[in-house]
């Protein structure tokens, strides 16, 4: 279908045009997807003996489908045998037979879980009338059905709900849609005094829940840029636009950088809770403002509902789910803070004596729509609020009384709208709590709204090849893409060049003035802010990510804790001792980070395996995505059974793999050693979860399909958002499987080769190629601080050896301050 450049356009209708197709594109891809989960002569089951309206499909592997399984698809049921049901026509009695098709909803998805219980759960509504369950005469549950799964359009509906909203605004009104949608400059916004500037190490100011405070933050104190971010804020929130909604502000920044801690103390201090302690702030109990606050998922939306509890009263915040939603799935410490029919489980909104009291509103960006429904939005309140005031006009004035000297609140009921995770949201996602907070109408105070995120981790994941310039790409990435001086500016963006030449390491000055941009804009209020402090994981884990995907910028602040290292690096001896290092001859001369030198404190790990592909898209749901690799495999549960038999819990460990294939591969084999507790995913799955121990097995043992993985955005390689969300996810211990053949096919993956090479970490498989690489003299080559991750070629007159600043510290400071570990690893050449 045709489609605007999103990048390009300012035409609203364009917009909407382009993102209405693209969704319906989506879901008819989806709709294709789904016929092959479809079922033949499948039994079904009663879920609980005293609860007839709901049953059960045992599926083994129905949970690793891709496209998943969502609550409220459609459930198709046809019994393969006809219903035959008795007629008496004239004292003659005959039989009628006929063909039914039952449609059901999926309420409730359950993983097995252990050796004797593999097969997966679908739960589905089965509410049947008792003249129909008498018609089946299926008492026994015996019954075949052939069974279609359809997608639920209630996501596709709510998005073009709100397209709709945006597309139906008169000419005037949509100007006010303009600079949010299509920001050209930087607000103007009054500068902060000195003593406004002043960020405080709050403490809560209302009671909050003792037991959550601790997870709030907002007692620990910031780094500067994350101080910049909230008084970013405080200068949007002190000095409010009447006139038009001003450009989103948008803090983004790796995982581990405290953008959730940052985005927790900026809503305190919007809502009056940072105080300088030993004083009472006044302004608090007077405070006006309530913020909506939303996520694309259900648990990055309990988490800041945990965090936030803290803060406030439990009278102070509100939790929305939609009624279909199942309350035994949602976590007990949520419960509290939402709203349920009285007598049952059903959530529903709360009265309006409760909003009066909320200081916060906390939902997922679909669930919004829930408040555009209920007309619970800036628009509709202020309409309510001028149309009373009109009728107390109109009856005062037989009574002699001037009520138009009574003016108007022109506070919103939403004075702020936080995202977070806002670079896994599509657009249309985000259009629905813009729809309850931006009011056209002008005079009117205007919201101010705030998107959190990491734009180059992972985007909406789409199905549809057609949309992924549209729907593919993130509301926030595609604000960091656009040609706006407040913004980056032409080819200057938070995310590099919009427009790559063939390779841009070939041009040295542009890269430095790509990196001395990023120092002067990074401290400019009223913008964007990039944290680049990490608070997460040892040092090493962020050397190649730091070249790859944030221009050598991040930095280690996380505190030391040599006990806690020198117990990992135990472990990790015990995983060493399963195979030989790699021997690798040392360059003739070099400088220092060039040299060999085995790092024995640095919990990293790469395992080298010469493994094969293969398929088993008959056997699962997976189709394309059930790649396995069976030595690579092996090779990872042997690596995780050696963990936990030196103790480490297997709740602790986390295996990961690009393919739902050797997911399921890896659960299985470790299933028959009883170690259930492992966390085992895709990617996707770990997208914003951390793990003390990540081992991940990259699967493709052939170069040949690589290309096919690219085209079809699968796997890891060629995938460059893929890759730092894999190489982020680790707390304390960090192992790769692969095959070092495949991997030197890849830009990223060859130059992590030669990081762990240079630094003792690579065991196992060796590579055939490295011998031509150690021919080439440290003269001939050429040494960078960071990576075009769009480079498909290395310069072949001087190849490129990446060698981040972080790990040219480190290196120095473990030959000044060696630590105390097993010297007979500490040598300068692998052996």
């Amino acid at each position: 279908y045709t489609q605007a450049d999103l990048d390009e356009t300012t035409s609203i209708v364009e917009y909407c045009s382009t993102l209405r197709r693209a969704l319906r594109a989506e879901h008819e891809e989806r709709m294709r997807m789904y016929e092959k989960y479809s079922l033949l002569k499948w039994p079904l089951r009663k879920l609980k003996i005293d609860d007839p309206s709901q049953a059960c499909l045992f599926i083994e592997g129905i949970l690793d489908a891709r496209p998943s399984l969502q609550i409220g698809d459609i459930v198709l049921l046809r019994p393969i045998q006809p219903i035959v049901t008795m007629q008496n026509e004239n004292g003659v009695v005959f039989a009628d037979q006929y063909t039914v098709e039952i449609e059901s909803r999926v309420i409730q998805l359950v993983r097995g879980r252990g050796k004797d219980h593999t097969l997966d759960q679908v739960i589905i509504s089965w509410a049947l009338h008792p003249e129909q369950r008498y018609a089946l005469k299926d008492f026994n549950w015996v019954r075949e059905y052939s069974i279609r799964f359809v997608p639920g359009s209630m996501m596709i509906e709510r998005c073009l709900t709100a397209l709709d909203w945006l597309e139906n605004l008169s000419d005037f009104q949509s100007k006010e849609l303009q600079d949010i949608l299509f920001p050209v400059a930087a607000p103007v916004v009054k500068s902060l005094t000195a003593e406004q500037r002043q960020v405080y190490r709050g403490v809560p100011t209302s009671a909050g829940h003792s037991s959550q405070k601790d997870l709030c933050d907002i007692g620990k104190p910031l780094n500067e840029l994350q101080a910049a971010f909230v008084r970013m804020v405080r200068a949007r929130t002190l000095d409010p636009s009447f006139e038009t909604t001003r450009p989103p502000m948008i803090l983004t920044g790796p995982a581990g950088t405290g953008k959730t801690k940052s985005l927790i103390y900026a809503i305190a201090d919007v809502l009056g809770l940072l105080v300088q302690r030993g004083q009472l702030n006044e302004k608090q109990k007077k405070n006006p403002h309530r913020v909506l606050i939303c996520c694309p998922s259900h648990a990055a939306t309990d988490v800041l509902t945990r965090r936030l509890s803290g803060l406030l009263e439990r009278s102070e915040i509100f939790r929305l789910y939609d009624e279909s939603r199942p309350s035994n799935i949602v976590p007990g410490y949520i419960l509290p803070f939402t709203c349920q029919v009285p007598g049952t489980d059903i959530f529903t909104l709360p009265p309006p004596s409760v909003w009066a009291g909320l200081k916060a509103v906390i939902c997922t960006c679909m669930d919004a729509h829930l408040l555009f429904r209920a007309q619970i939005t800036n628009h509709s309140i202020r309409m309510k609020q001028q149309c009373f005031h009109n009728y107390l006009f109109s009856e005062s004035s037989p009574l002699g009384l001037n009520i138009e000297k009574i003016s108007l609140d022109n506070t919103p009921l939403f004075t702020h709208l936080f995202i977070d995770e806002a670079a896994q949201a599509t657009e249309p996602e985000i259009m629905c709590p813009l729809s309850c907070v931006v009011d056209p109408h002008p005079g009117g105070r205007k919201v101010e709204i705030t998107l959190v995120g990491d734009p180059r981790q992972l985007s909406p994941r789409v199905f549809s090849s057609d949309v992924i310039d549209s729907l593919g790409r993130s509301f926030m990435e595609r604000l960091l893409r656009r040609p706006v001086t407040c913004l980056g500016g032409g080819e200057m963006t938070l995310l590099g060049p919009t427009n790559y030449p063939d390779s841009l390491l070939d041009n040295t000055e542009s890269l430095n003035d790509l990196i001395r941009y990023y120092a002067n804009v990074d401290g400019q209020e009223h913008l964007t802010i990039f944290l680049t402090e990490n608070y997460r994981g040892h040092p090493s884990f962020l050397m190649m990510p730091s070249s790859f995907f944030y221009f050598d910028r991040l930095r280690s602040a996380k505190a030391p804790d040599q006990a806690n290292l020198l117990y990992w690096c135990d472990k990790l001896r015990m995983v060493e001792s399963l195979t030989k290092p790699v021997s690798i001859e040392p360059p003739s001369t070099g400088a220092t980070f060039a040299e060999i030198r085995r790092q024995t404190t640095w919990p990293m790990h790469f395992r080298g395996v010469k493994g094969s592909d293969s398929s088993n898209a008959i056997e699962n749901f997976s189709g394309t995505d059930s790649w396995q690799n069976l030595p690579e495999a092996y090779a990872t549960v042997e690596i995780i059974d050696c963990l936990i038999k030196n103790g480490v819990q297997p709740v602790r460990i986390g295996a990961m793999s690009p393919f739902r294939g050797q997911v399921t591969l890896i659960r299985k084999l470790l299933r028959e050693k009883y170690y259930n507790d492992v966390n085992v995913g895709t990617i996707e799955n770990y997208q914003a979860v951390e793990q003390d121990v990540i081992v991940l097995s990259l699967t493709r043992a052939s170069g040949d399909f690589v290309g096919h993985d690219v085209e079809n955005l699968m796997g890891i390689f060629g995938q460059p958002k893929q890759l730092n969300v894999a190489m982020t996810r680790a707390e304390n211990l960090f192992i790769v499987v692969g095959d070092p053949y495949v991997m030197w096919l890849d830009s990223c993956w060859r130059q992590w080769l030669r990081f762990c090479s240079r630094n003792g970490l690579w065991y196992g498989e060796g590579l055939q190629q490295w011998e031509e690489a150690r021919s080439i003299s440290l003269k001939d080559m050429r040494f960078v601080p960071t990576l075009d991750i769009t480079a498909k070629s290395e310069d072949a007159e001087k190849p490129l050896v990446v060698v981040s600043t972080l790990e040219k510290i480190h290196r120095v400071h473990q030959e000044q301050m060696p630590m105390r570990c097993d010297t007979s690893l500490n040598e300068t050449i692998c052996p």
